[in-house]
């Protein structure tokens, strides 16, 4: 968000963080700032999704575990689907 606000040129007052979608989104009902959200997922009632178009936003993640454990089944069911979700059509 910070790097998205420079770009534009204003430096957001970041008062809050969530790590939930639907948090984010109450707040942003709640008239409390604005947020980032992936544009394939229904939006509640009241928010407004805007096109992020100059500069192209891009969603980046990574997985830490311990060595030799990504082997694991279901750790490495859970590495498969991020892969895949991250990387369409690859």
């Amino acid at each position: 968000m910070r790097i998205i606000a420079s770009l534009a040129g204003f430096e957001p007052q970041i008062g809050h963080r969530a790590d939930s979608l639907e948090l984010v989104q109450d707040h942003i009902v709640a008239g409390m700032g604005v947020g980032l959200l992936p544009t394939d997922q229904p939006t509640a009632a009241g928010v407004r999704l805007c096109s992020l178009d100059d500069p192209a936003v891009y969603l980046r993640a990574r997985a830490v575990s311990r060595r030799g454990h990504s082997s694991w089944p279901p750790l490495a069911l859970a590495l498969d689907l991020l892969r895949a979700d991250l990387n369409p059509g690859r």
